[in-house]
């Protein structure tokens, strides 16, 4: 009889450490789950206090990428010509090689133009999030992509540069396919 009650008595011990050790673990779980929220509901608030004021970083970014930029090539579409700095990587280097380019670009979902390049370039992709209107970047090793509207993806993109008079550009492509000639400007040749 008190062996019976000695193993019910260890039974029930080791019942009770398994419990208390649930619980607690439960408790960390629960604190967990509580931060990880606050840090979402920080993350969003301070996301849309970065749209609002995201039209004066575009211009910020874009007028701090004008010192880093490598050179100035022209995009003609129609009469009209419009001025893109490209940043200094390995990805503008090839690509400025290839030029000058008169290809047909597409559209797509009225917010890009592609064009599907001959040959593959270096690329350093990332997923940028947010593309603004004007951004130039390359899809893959081989599509180059003129952005006309402001948009949000999860695609991955090497940056190329963008374009100056976005405005202007946005009117000049509409929303079907373009005949583009990209060329260096004069003061890079």
């Amino acid at each position: 009889m008190k062996i019976i009650f000695l193993i019910l008595c260890i039974f029930m011990f080791c019942f009770s450490l398994t419990a208390c050790s649930a619980s607690q673990k439960n408790e960390t779980e629960e604190t967990d789950t509580e931060e990880m929220q606050k840090s979402k509901s920080n993350a969003k608030s301070e996301k849309t206090v970065v749209e609002e004021g995201q039209s004066s970083e575009i211009n910020q970014e874009r007028e701090e990428a004008d010192m880093s930029a490598l050179l100035t090539i022209n995009i003609k579409i129609g009469d009209e010509i419009f001025l893109a700095k490209l940043y200094d990587n390995r990805t503008t280097q090839a690509l400025v090689e290839l030029l000058p380019l008169r290809i047909r670009m597409e559209d797509l979902h009225r917010n890009e133009k592609f064009y599907y390049l001959p040959d593959s370039l270096p690329t350093d992709s990332e997923s940028p999030g947010v593309i603004k209107e004007g951004e130039i970047m390359l899809y893959g090793d081989n599509c180059l992509v003129l952005f006309y509207e402001k948009f949000s993806t999860s695609f991955n993109y090497t940056r190329l540069g963008y374009i100056e008079d976005v405005e202007r550009f946005a009117q000049a492509v509409g929303a079907g396919d373009i005949n583009v000639v990209l060329d260096l400007a004069e003061n890079n040749k």
